[in-house]
């Protein structure tokens, strides 16, 4: 329950949805967020039980593998 509370407190979605998306994990629950607020977003949801991962999208023109 305190994952389902985290994932409401992280997206502002209702209890029942952010049950849904609690239960069909692995989700991603946000998208194009300032650094600061995904590290802090992860930190949240740590500390209520849940497995976080946070992806760092490349900068638009970056590249992602060296060319061959």
């Amino acid at each position: 329950m305190d994952v389902v509370r985290a994932v409401r407190k992280v997206t502002g979605l209702s209890l029942w949805y952010s049950r849904v998306l609690a239960r069909q994990a692995p989700v991603t629950l946000l998208e194009g967020l300032p650094a600061d607020r995904a590290q802090s977003a992860v930190a949240l949801l740590r500390s209520a039980g849940a497995r976080v991962e946070w992806r760092q999208e490349p900068e638009p023109g970056e590249r992602t593998a060296p060319s061959p």
